[in-house]
């Protein structure tokens, strides 16, 4: 299979592994990263999420070839025409209604990837494999750390400061861009040093003693597994199409700017596919400010609360026809007291009435 058709492949994997994620959500209880535990129990025992899991890794594993053999100027352009499969997905399977605004951060998004594309020579003719450039797997710890601390700092704080279960007037509202964008960072970190194991695996597959030696398979596992429970609490509130829209443009920007930045990826060579790239990219972020923020939270399996009973509250009704048609309580009118003069002319009526009898 060419370097091309598996481009074209890794995205198919990854929107089927998150819709696999998204039919899953709706069986499981509320998950929120307030709760870490309960949360990484309930994914790692449901035997779905975990198929759905395995076909990101797979995408993952499939995109870490590629890389070896395209430039990621070339990848990133790859997923344009999966993010159109996946609206169709969106609307035909799960019968999400897709806004006016969200149809044009999707047009924005499709023009900054066809920017990309332009500048990677997707436009201009076929891209022969193995012009992947140097994706150094022995990067900087400091380069690589630069990407990493940024991009675990943001999901970390949707974990624990902004999925905190607070309720009532002072809850907080949904926004599947946040969780998109959250989970997209640390995919595209796991992605990233999956490109350098491959790498360090290309002309010599039993070399993992050194990979292990390498902090890239760490990388892949903790931003990796942490990406993806932060996608599947965004997929079990939100919809699959801000989801996953967003993970697109967040995991994308992490991998094309880490290639460059940290990874040893060639700069754009030209004046002209500069400029293409700088256009996409802030595309890119356009469509993220384009997108809304807030939606309606997508009912999910609560457990059921039991009212709170106290000595001066009254007994639970169970609603039923009794409660709903009950007949209405009629209350007796106050006797009026009468006068004098009522009283002698009610006498001289009674009076006659017993002359006319006898």
């Amino acid at each position: 299979m060419g370097a091309l058709a598996l481009a074209t492949a890794a995205p198919v994997a990854y929107v089927a592994g998150f819709t696999v994620f998204k039919l899953s959500g709706r069986r499981m209880p509320r998950l929120t990263g307030y709760r870490f535990l309960h949360a990484t129990v309930t994914l790692a025992t449901s035997p779905a999420w975990l198929f759905g899991l395995a076909l990101l890794i797979g995408g993952m594993v499939v995109q870490s070839i590629v890389l070896t053999q395209l430039p990621v100027s070339v990848v990133v352009p790859m997923y344009g025409p999966v993010m159109l499969v996946l609206l169709l997905v969106a609307v035909t399977n799960f019968r999400e209604r897709v806004t006016a605004g969200e149809l044009g951060a999707l047009s924005v998004l499709v023009l900054a990837l066809l920017a990309f594309a332009a500048a990677g020579g997707l436009l201009s003719g076929p891209v022969a494999a193995g012009s992947g450039g140097t994706w150094h797997p022995d990067a900087p710890l400091w380069r690589i750390a630069l990407l990493i601390g940024p991009s675990l700092v943001f999901p970390l704080w949707l974990f624990v400061v902004r999925d905190s279960p607070v309720d009532g007037r002072h809850a907080k509202r949904v926004t599947g861009v946040a969780f998109g964008l959250g989970s997209g960072v640390l995919v595209g970190c796991a992605e990233s040093s999956g490109a350098g194991i491959a790498r360090l695996l290309q002309h010599d597959p039993s070399a993992w003693q050194h990979v292990l030696r390498t902090p890239h398979p760490y990388i892949v596992v903790v931003a990796g597994l942490i990406g993806a429970g932060l996608a599947q609490i965004g997929l079990q509130r939100c919809r699959l199409s801000v989801v996953i829209i967003m993970l697109a443009v967040g995991s994308k920007a992490s991998l094309w700017l880490g290639g460059i930045l940290v990874y040893g990826q060639p700069w754009p060579e030209t004046p002209t596919k500069f400029v293409l790239s700088a256009v996409g990219l802030v595309l890119a972020v356009a469509s993220v400010f384009t997108i809304p923020r807030h939606e309606r939270e997508d009912p999910v399996a609560e457990e059921p609360i039991a009212p709170v009973q106290t000595p001066f509250a009254p007994p639970a009704v169970q609603p039923g026809w009794g409660t709903m048609l009950s007949a209405p309580v009629v209350e007796p009118r106050p006797a009026v007291p009468r006068s004098a003069a009522a009283m002698r002319y009610a006498a001289m009526q009674d009076e006659a009435a017993r002359r006319r009898s006898g």
